[in-house]
């Protein structure tokens, strides 16, 4: 089944849970990495992605090598051999991204936005969903000074492009989904202006996933990440209204009361 063929099938919004197996993520670094998996995976099978990263993508972070990312990634694999969910590696690496669809993953986060092509040959070869996200820069330097002439323009213009490319790489349009990439390279105002302005990304016709969870464009008085679950969840209900398909997040069990709220409300 292609991806857009499983969200119609669903007709809700969808939850991708968060499992970092990092050690520096900005909110859970370290909480999950060389730990016993088995009670975090009961958790996440309440979701209906799985989105599994071993190199944290937080402000100002270096990039580690392709060899340390897949050892990482070795400890979740006995996780989720016999998982029926989508399985998401996020990463920007192709081989990376190869190696975990070998290996029981079905799924690409990209958050480069197949900035290397060869993640769209691999994405073709495994008929896999892949998400494309949107951002300004690198990890290490995405937060010096953001700058955009029209931001809802330059991703719209970002995402056409990128799409075309996939397709041209034989990705089907059908698996396909895009990330406007809310933190990564955007000021507050900047974020603000694509919650608002999501419907503006329907023209593409691909599922629209929201990336907001504890991320600091919501931050109050200066609280930290593990402050912000409240505004977390108000900012994914407003998503929602405004045209998200998939909410990807931290705090499952919450997110879920609210989606499932949300959802009754727009009669989703």
């Amino acid at each position: 089944m292609y991806f857009k063929d499983f969200c119609l099938e669903k007709s809700k919004t969808l939850l991708m849970g968060i499992l970092n197996v990092t050690p520096d993520s900005f909110y859970d670094g370290n909480l999950y990495f060389n730990q016993n998996l088995e009670h975090i995976f009961d958790e996440l099978k309440k979701c209906d992605i799985i989105d599994i990263g071993a190199e944290s993508s937080r402000p100002g972070a270096l990039s580690i090598t392709i060899d340390d990312e897949i050892d990482r990634i070795k400890q979740v694999l006995n996780h989720i051999k016999e998982s029926k969910k989508y399985i998401s590696i996020d990463t920007h690496k192709p081989e990376v991204a190869s190696f975990c669809l070998n290996n029981g993953f079905n799924m690409i986060n990209d958050i480069s936005g197949g900035r290397n092509i060869k993640m769209f040959e691999v994405a073709s070869n495994y008929n896999a969903p892949i998400i494309l996200m949107h951002m300004q820069g690198s990890p290490k330097n995405m937060q010096n000074n953001p700058s955009y002439s029209d931001v809802i323009d330059e991703l719209k213009f970002f995402f056409n492009e990128r799409i075309n490319s996939a397709l041209k790489y034989g990705v089907n349009i059908k698996n396909i989904i895009i990330d406007p990439g809310i933190g990564f390279g955007k000021t507050i105002d900047q974020n603000d202006c694509i919650i608002n302005n999501l419907d503006e990304f329907k023209f593409l016709n691909v599922p629209i996933l929201i990336g907001l969870s504890r991320k600091s464009f919501l931050t109050y008085n200066k609280n930290k990440p593990k402050d912000r679950l409240e505004s977390s969840l108000a900012v994914t209900a407003l998503a929602i209204n405004n045209g998200a398909d998939i909410i990807r997040v931290h705090d499952i069990n919450k997110s879920i009361e609210i989606i499932t709220i949300i959802d009754r409300i727009l009669n989703k």
